[in-house]
């Protein structure tokens, strides 16, 4: 079984204009997602990839205002990525 959660968002990152496709995945393969800690960790790392992945912590020069289009982006990833693992989860806790 691949150990991997993926999720992808369409949004505009940079330029207004320009929609580019947003990935990460995450491994979650060392994980025993059967505890609270293993489920704390893994969304650790679900909210970093996605935060890393839109750019919401970068800084534009001159401001230190978040990008609305980043909040999004990490917003419909960090979604997406969670139905993944309450799956993942679910199964995991069915011996799965």
């Amino acid at each position: 079984m691949k150990a991997i959660i993926a999720a992808a968002a369409l949004g505009s990152i940079g330029l207004p204009a320009t929609a580019q496709e947003v990935r990460f995945e995450v491994q979650y393969r060392d994980l025993d997602l059967t505890t609270a800690e293993g489920q704390d960790r893994l969304e650790k790392w679900i909210e970093t990839a996605a935060r890393k992945a839109c750019g919401l912590d970068a800084h534009a020069t001159g401001t230190r205002i978040r990008s609305r289009q980043a909040q999004g982006c990490v917003t419909e990833l960090r979604a997406k990525a969670r139905a993944q693992f309450a799956v993942i989860v679910a199964s995991e806790g069915k011996g799965g």
